[in-house]
């Protein structure tokens, strides 16, 4: 595929930066009302991934999305070395859970950054972008439901490498169950043959990965695991 500015589009280009930058300025809005750093960090972590599950029904072809990347990246660097801004390492002392050393949520976010682009372009950009929206929505839904559920409601506590709850867990493959669901309803995909007990299925996938995770690489096991079940389920 030759690349061609005309097969650009400019609007959709635009609209996602500007989109992206606004989203990822709710952190500073939740800190100005005295949000729970927890909070700010998951709350600002399904936004996100709410947005990028989606946008890539918006995009044209494969130029639009690179493109869009490639601006965000040039925007986010230049506002992150004049001092005045310093826009990456805010977000990251905003981010940065009690306990949490800065360099673990580094790379979770390039981690998460690989496996979004390697989904995208495995799936995405090979006509199966509902696969990759499940991935992402099992991250979005599922792994920040989980968190904004179990840890101040969880009372049935479990340790298998990280400490989580029965509650949370539950919400984890409930938040999954789910976005299997808004998925193929925004497609206009149901009813499916299957549909139900498959839905079912990769919500308790995604619900025993994230149980068995280890510290920052949760995001990056749930998408890749969620997209290759959703694979084998829905076009094998």
């Amino acid at each position: 595929m030759i690349f061609d500015t005309t097969q650009i589009n400019w609007v959709f280009v635009a609209v996602t930066v500007l989109l992206s930058f606004i989203i990822l300025s709710l952190i500073f809005i939740f800190k100005a009302i005295k949000m729970p750093k927890w909070k700010v960090r998951k709350l600002g972590h399904m936004i996100l991934h709410m947005y990028v599950a989606f946008f890539p029904f918006f995009a044209k072809n494969v130029f639009d999305v690179v493109v869009t990347l490639i601006f965000i990246a040039a925007i986010l660097l230049v506002v992150s070395i004049i001092p005045r801004f310093s826009f990456i390492q805010r977000i990251v002392d905003e981010c940065t859970r009690e306990g949490e050393r800065k360099y673990e949520l580094i790379l979770n976010g390039l981690s998460t950054a690989f496996a979004l682009l390697l989904i995208f372009f495995v799936f995405a950009y090979r006509n199966m972008v509902y696969i990759y929206t499940i991935a992402v929505l099992a991250v979005a839904l599922g792994d920040g439901l989980g968190e904004m559920i179990g840890r101040p409601y969880g009372r049935l506590k479990y340790k298998i490498f990280e400490e989580r709850s029965v509650e949370g867990s539950f919400f984890v493959f409930f938040g999954s169950f789910i976005g299997v669901i808004i998925t193929f309803g925004f497609n206009n995909m149901l009813p499916f043959p299957g549909f139900w007990w498959k839905a079912v299925v990769i919500g308790f996938v995604a619900m025993l990965v994230e149980a068995f995770n280890y510290k920052f690489i949760d995001n990056t096991t749930l998408l890749i695991s969620v997209a290759f079940v959703t694979f084998l389920l829905f076009e094998l």
